[in-house]
């Protein structure tokens, strides 16, 4: 089975440093401070506040400023402000009370479904209608996916002026990367699915068994998106591809061959690698806003 490997953050010199999750809560649409006078403001910690993601981001944000020492490319110094900022935004993450986690997490999602309804003046795009049929991939695409693709058209147009040509150049590679290795689990796994489930429905008719074939008859999310590039149509695909996974899913449980437990086992598997395309796409996404505005 392919899995993702949990690379250093190639964007830790150009990115907001953890301090700088605040930034979260502004609206890229407008640049309006869209959290002035929200909790998120206040406690500005949350970027995957959910289900305990947070700490793994900061962890490996630390671990990124450490690589970056040993690698000669920040100062002492620099790393250890980096491990100071981390640190106080652990403490503050720590603080916060679940509900104030999950108003951080809600409001992110807000201002996704904002940007999806605002166009983008002067960008070339390309319709598509995104159906998703289970619940657990709609809190996904609603808080990484429009951030992702607003990241994707102004790293074409103002890449080079944030980052530089050569971070951009690393910065676009290692989202290629993990969206291409995603893309080959997804694949792999609906593959297995239907593999299994043809097997399974055949073993059942032949023993004679009642054969449930479950269908959803109301998506989770049925919309239509204005996408910026190939990499955004890309993200879409393996969300729908893998719903279509998560329907073989509902195939075998109906039908006594899984536990809901173990098809909860692999959907969270799945939320898990989404995870570290969804944080840096974002945070680049910031960070690309930050020249935006400046224009």
């Amino acid at each position: 089975m392919s899995t993702i490997s949990e690379e250093t953050n190639p964007e830790a010199l150009s990115q907001p440093s953890a301090t700088d999750i605040p930034v979260a809560a502004e609206n890229p649409a407008t640049g309006a401070d869209a959290a002035s006078d929200s909790a998120a403001n206040q406690s500005a910690t949350t970027d995957g506040a959910d289900g305990g993601e947070i700490e793994l981001e900061l962890q490996q944000m630390e671990d990124a400023a450490n690589t970056l020492q040993k690698e000669g490319m920040i100062s002492e110094s620099e790393a250890e402000e980096k491990r100071e900022q981390v640190a106080r935004t652990r403490k503050l993450f720590r603080e916060l009370s679940p509900a104030e986690r999950a108003a951080i997490v809600r409001r992110r999602r807000e201002i996704g479904r904002e940007l999806m309804a605002r166009q983008l003046s002067g960008a070339a795009v390309v319709a598509a209608t995104v159906r998703l049929n289970h619940t657990r991939l709609k809190p996904l695409f609603e808080q990484w996916w429009p951030y992702l693709n607003r990241m994707s058209i102004n790293m074409q147009r103002f890449g080079r002026s944030t980052f530089g040509a050569e971070d951009q150049d690393t910065v676009t590679s290692w989202l290629e990367k993990q969206v291409a290795e995603l893309e080959a689990y997804v694949d792999e796994q609906l593959g297995v699915a239907k593999d299994f489930r043809e097997k399974s429905e055949r073993k059942l008719r032949d023993q004679g068994d009642i054969v449930f074939a479950p269908t959803v008859t109301k998506p989770s999310l049925a919309i239509e998106v204005e996408a910026y590039s190939r990499f955004s149509m890309r993200l879409l695909s393996l969300l729908m591809k893998f719903d279509k996974v998560m329907d073989n899913f509902d195939f075998l449980v109906w039908n006594g061959i899984r536990d809901q437990s173990d098809v909860d086992e692999e959907s969270a598997r799945f939320l898990r690698k989404f995870h570290p395309i969804g944080v840096r796409g974002y945070m680049t996404h910031l960070r690309l806003m930050t020249t935006v505005r400046g224009r």
